[in-house]
């Protein structure tokens, strides 16, 4: 994957949602047991372009998330490596019991990716909004949760997926112009705190597309003579 500055800047401003159509591409490429899997959206998802390169790797099970994740259960059980994705209310909250029996309690590996989690598809009403997923999934075993801060994190993070041993959830937050965090230099590991920002007085600990508010709030503090770590 060339994770160069041009694409860093693409990806920062198409979004964390288009991203993952762009690295699933590569992800098809370099794969050969991947099966994508989705609920019906895959044009939010970013995936119009790889379901046409990949039929043989994607299923589209139509707006039935909890039969998306018994079929991705199944497929996972056979070998395929199983990616899934659906706006993150219908791919946690929905489908909560599939995921507790199938992936938590059975231990079949499946990346689950919740597509605009957070308040930014408000405008589509509440069905739409996530934030009890984090608790929701937090909850159940064997699945750990990646919420990346850029649109970088995210490409870098769906790739680490594909070879994490458990089941995992990537919460995608924010919406187009998603500000760029990390640079190119930046090295991923599943499980493990990044600290941005050197500070003495108070620590500010984020997550998702938060991180960067949480930085520019520490600039803001500065100016106030308050050093903040982030």
């Amino acid at each position: 994957m060339n994770f160069s500055e041009s694409n860093i800047k693409i990806w920062s401003r198409i979004g964390s949602r288009a991203t993952f159509g762009m690295i699933a591409l590569e992800l098809g490429k370099n794969i050969n047991n991947l099966m994508i899997l989705t609920a019906d959206v895959s044009t939010s998802a970013g995936l119009d372009r790889f379901k046409k390169q990949y039929p043989e790797k994607y299923i589209d099970v139509g707006i039935a998330e909890q039969n998306l994740i018994g079929i991705a259960a199944g497929l996972s059980s056979e070998g395929f490596n199983v990616v899934t994705t659906t706006f993150a209310p219908f791919q946690t909250m929905r489908c909560c019991e599939q995921i507790k029996v199938n992936l938590g309690y059975m231990g079949q590996k499946v990346c689950m990716v919740g597509l605009a989690s957070g308040l930014v598809l408000g405008t589509l009403g509440y069905t739409h909004c996530s934030i009890e997923d984090i608790s929701i999934i937090r909850s159940i075993p064997n699945i750990s949760i990646i919420s990346p801060a850029d649109s970088l994190e995210t490409a870098k993070a769906t790739i680490a997926a594909m070879h994490h041993k458990e089941s995992i959830y990537i919460r995608l937050s924010g919406g187009v112009n998603n500000p760029q965090v990390y640079k190119k230099d930046y090295e991923f590991n599943i499980g493990t705190s990044i600290k941005l920002r050197e500070g003495n007085e108070i620590t500010i600990i984020a997550t998702g597309t938060m991180v960067y508010n949480a930085l520019e709030a520490a600039n803001l503090l500065e100016k106030k003579g308050i050093s903040a770590s982030v």
